[in-house]
């Protein structure tokens, strides 16, 4: 039985134990429901206030700012971009919704659905940093532009974007500005009021927390109209039974990152580094994309000259090792590195790895070890081929 080491953690993180037991009395002894008014009901909510502290503390919001409990991230980006042309481009007139081309499905597959409703959709370039700048932003705005919208980092590079910059060009031009944090949140130690986003969006299954859960912050005197209408649940942000179990579990997740943060950016980013110090010493020809680029701690995209990705990730996934070349939420990443001036055949070569708090120095030894072994098979493979042909 090979080892599973898993370097997939921009994808999916493994909930929790404490998460998970904190869960379990809310689906068979705490089961009511916490808008009811009486006993059975009410007694949750003091549970539910700690958990929605735990994740106000967590995105370094105030509790009098917006929050809405989601069942993913898409949900809630989902909600960002059909909230606003309900609520500004109905009213308005402004149509133009801008994003970026390496951005995750969620937000491109909206804004095409939402130029079939007669709105515009316009991609933003990423520069050869891999980074969408505040300059590229002022330009692609137009009076008629009703939200910007981007990811914080990149999942698969682990770039970190000038949202902060971003956002104080949105401000100036009186336009909404929406961050997707799922991959930042735990990751990076940043003060919400100096990126003032309209809106933060993040997935709560990156956090150690229970899939199916998800969250939209919502900036004080920013309206919101709800995705999904039936009741006053959530303030009326959000119709349907309260899944109490997976917010309880969110808030338990969202302790727990708080308390590991420190060692994740720093033990986190160590690893990485020895990671890709090991893979580039050991491996002719490995290439470390963005490695001067601000990037997060825990990911780390290279580039294996010679292979094609999909064949070295068959390989790894064979002796158990397991990483990402995008494809669900993700764009290839393939196409994200060519996006960035990152010639075709190098990127199509490319694997990215994330890591997480559970991530050790033996198993980054260990995986560098599979690694090596793989692309030198690969590449005897490849070049026997090229003889033959």
């Amino acid at each position: 039985m090979p080892p599973r080491i898993y370097f997939d953690n921009s994808t999916t993180t493994r909930p929790s134990e404490k998460t998970i037991s904190k869960m379990l009395p809310f689906f068979c002894q705490q089961w009511g429901v916490p808008s009811s008014p009486h006993m059975m009901g009410q007694e949750l909510l003091p549970s539910i206030e700690e958990s929605l502290h735990s994740i106000y503390q967590l995105m370094d919001a105030k509790e009098t700012e917006g929050f809405v409990f989601t069942s993913s991230g898409a949900e809630a980006i989902n909600h960002v971009f059909y909230a606003v042309y309900h609520d500004v481009t109905r009213l308005t007139g402004k149509n133009q919704f801008i994003t970026s081309n390496i951005e995750e499905a969620p937000g491109m597959m909206t804004v095409s659905h939402l130029e079939e409703w007669t709105c515009v959709g316009k991609m933003l370039k990423a520069n050869a940093a891999g980074q969408i700048t505040a300059e590229a932003v002022s330009e692609m705005i137009t009076p008629r532009t009703a939200l910007v919208s981007l990811s914080w980092a990149n999942g698969l590079t682990g770039v970190i974007n000038p949202v902060a910059d971003i956002s104080k060009v949105c401000k100036e031009k009186g336009v909404l500005f929406h961050v997707d944090a799922t991959h930042v949140l735990g990751k990076l130690f940043y003060h919400l009021d100096e990126v003032a986003p309209s809106y933060m969006t993040f997935n709560g299954d990156h956090l150690h927390a229970p899939k199916g859960t998800g969250g939209l912050y919502i900036k004080e005197g920013v309206k919101c109209s709800s995705l999904l209408l039936g009741g006053m649940d959530q303030g009326g942000k959000r119709a349907g039974t309260l899944n109490v179990p997976a917010l309880i579990g969110l808030g338990e997740a969202a302790k727990e990152v708080l308390d590991s943060r420190d060692l994740l950016c720093t033990e986190g980013a160590r690893l990485r580094d020895l990671f890709e110090q090991e893979i580039t010493s050991q491996i002719k020809g490995s290439t470390v994309f963005f490695q001067n680029q601000e990037r997060l701690p825990h990911i780390s995209a290279i580039g294996f000259p010679g292979i094609a990705n999909e064949a070295l990730l068959y390989a790894l996934n064979r002796k158990g090792l397991y990483a990402n070349i995008g494809g669900g939420n993700f764009q290839q990443i393939g196409l994200v590195l060519m996006a960035s001036e990152v010639p075709e055949t190098l990127a199509h070569s490319a694997i990215s790895f994330s890591f997480s708090r559970e991530t050790t120095e033996e198993e980054i030894l260990k995986a560098v070890e599979i690694i090596k072994d793989c692309v030198i098979a690969l590449r005897k493979v490849s070049a026997q081929f090229f003889i033959e042909a």
